[in-house]
């Protein structure tokens, strides 16, 4: 009987272990649009955020490789949150990185003033509808 409550232990405890990781895999993959949503984007909304995505990463890379040996210290700190790590290099950047991030926020900003005026009234509900679901304090 001990040998089978072991097993029986084990077993439950492999279950929930599995469970917890499966639980936080669907997480993290549940971002962005919802299926309903992403089905009724045109070609021409797919380009815009194709090009958004294409852009994020150019910035992000360029944003990198023109970091300081102290702001990588600061990217790479893990006694810090996002926010704070976040807020710490936006403080450090210098004139030549503040003047890349306006540009890229420009640039971004064109792309996504395209994307929602392209939008369809149902595309407008459905982000509203999905909006609603994800506000904490309702």
């Amino acid at each position: 009987m001990n040998k089978t409550n072991k097993i029986l232990i084990i077993l439950f405890i492999t279950l929930f272990a599995i469970n917890l990781n499966y639980g936080q895999e669907k997480r993290a993959y549940k971002r962005g649009y919802s299926k309903e949503l992403a089905q009724t984007f045109s070609t021409f909304q797919k380009d815009l955020l194709s090009k958004e995505m294409k852009l994020w990463k150019r910035h992000h890379e360029a944003l990198k490789t023109s970091l300081s040996d102290s702001q990588e210290e600061i990217v790479n700190d893990n006694s810090m949150s996002k926010r704070q790590r976040h807020e710490k290099i936006i403080i450090s950047l210098d004139k030549n990185q503040k003047e890349m991030v306006k540009k890229f926020e420009q640039r971004i900003d064109t792309i996504r003033k395209k994307f929602y005026e392209s939008l369809t009234e149902v595309q407008k509900t459905l982000i509203k509808k999905r909006r609603r679901k994800s506000k904490k304090n309702d």
